[in-house]
């Protein structure tokens, strides 16, 4: 063949990193999937009650980190067993396209709630149009999410060992010399930039001045006000303002925290990779490093799920729907109430059951007031109609 095939074949026996490495792969699926298949349900229950902006912009973040969840995180479970690409081409473009069109549609809908809160709070008549301009970002954010996964389509390809062909993987172009370094550095910057430094700077930028100006309206008077009703709603107001600015405050917190812990450590590996050589960096720690970046479609679920649903009463509900007969199965779907509304809506039952009773109990009060009703009614008329024959014309 007039090839020097002088090293050794390509180790693919099972080591103990290698077995860490599934490990970790198949824990990190597991959390994701039970998360997010359970946030799915819930938020597709609450969506059949009530159409809300914020939940169908969580609902397509579920989606994005199903996407993750199912496609990627499987994928890189068997990748790292059998060392070798054993898939065919197709699938090694398909599933790198899905490696960058999952992460970043999450993203590009985490800018999306990023927005449309920070349009709530700044500017009140956004609350009119705002469904449809959720609408129009979620679908940006699909089409940017697809447009710049669609490289991948082209810059990744099969390759056999020249030596051993036995021996295949999935690797860019530029590997095997088919495509300069150049266009597979722009791309890949590229990518970074949509899952790592745009979400970081808007969400950042947004909820900063969301709480800034939250903390300006919360600030205490100074001057002293009575007791009165006017000094209620006032100090009322201003502890929703101030739970709104805990809530806000904690959420922003965790969830940028869980985003720069999952991504920068990837993300600066990456750039390591493209500017200079990472082999001083053991293959084992990359490969962690690597992993870490889609534990945030684990965490993600469980921090949204916290901060915005009643997850003891969400479940209880599901359970509900699950045993319900396909007769009272939207009932039990769409009750969407706490105990607390149920036993206000029992009392009033009661209530207007007691009153039924007493006026069944009394029909001679009822015919009386019948009779009454009647003789007034036939006593207005015909002087009415008197007045009218007497008024001249």
């Amino acid at each position: 063949m007039g090839k020097n095939c002088t090293d050794a074949p390509p180790d693919v026996s099972v080591t103990t990193s290698m077995i860490a490495i599934v490990a970790l792969y198949s824990t990190v699926f597991v959390v994701a999937f039970v998360g997010n298949f359970t946030m799915f349900l819930i938020l597709c229950r609450n969506q059949l009650v009530k159409v809300r902006r914020v939940h169908s912009l969580l609902l397509h973040m579920n989606i994005a980190h199903l996407l993750v969840t199912l496609l990627v995180m499987p994928k890189e479970i068997l990748h790292n067993y059998t060392v070798a690409w054993n898939a065919g081409d197709l699938l090694c473009r398909l599933c790198k396209f899905f490696d960058v069109f999952g992460v970043g549609l999450s993203m590009n809908v985490l800018i999306c709630i990023s927005l449309d809160r920070f349009y709530s709070i700044f500017f009140p008549l956004y609350a009119m149009r705002a469904r449809k301009s959720v609408q129009r970002m979620v679908a940006i954010a699909w089409l940017a999410s697809f447009i710049t996964s669609a490289p991948q389509l082209y810059l990744f390809q099969t390759a056999t060992h020249p030596c051993h062909d036995w021996y295949t993987q999935c690797v860019s172009k530029n590997f095997i010399g088919k495509l300069s370094n150049e266009v597979v550095f722009y791309f890949s910057i590229l990518n970074i930039a949509q899952v790592y430094f745009v979400p970081l700077i808007v969400t950042v930028i947004c909820y900063s001045l969301i709480l800034l100006k939250i903390s300006r309206k919360t600030k205490p008077s100074i001057e002293k006000e009575d007791k009165s009703s006017d000094m209620l709603l006032r100090r009322n107001g201003q502890n929703n303002l101030e739970k709104a600015k805990s809530r806000t405050l904690k959420m922003t917190f965790v969830i940028v925290l869980a985003f720069i812990f999952c991504w920068t450590p990837y993300s600066v590996l990456m750039f390591l990779h493209f500017l200079t050589r990472t082999d001083w960096i053991p293959k084992d720690v990359r490969k962690f490093i690597y992993a870490f970046a889609v534990l945030n479609s684990a965490l993600s679920p469980y921090l949204y799920g916290y901060f915005s649903f009643d997850i003891k009463s969400e479940l209880k509900l599901l359970m509900a729907c699950s045993k319900a007969s396909a007769s009272d199965r939207h009932l039990s779907c769409s009750a969407n109430v706490t105990r607390s509304q149920q036993s206000e809506r029992m009392r009033k039952r009661s209530a207007s059951a007691c009153d039924l009773d007493k006026t069944q109990e009394s029909p001679t009060a009822g015919m009386a007031l019948s009779t009454r009703g009647q003789s007034l009614r036939h006593k207005v008329l015909p002087d009415r109609r008197s007045r009218r024959r007497q008024e001249p014309m």
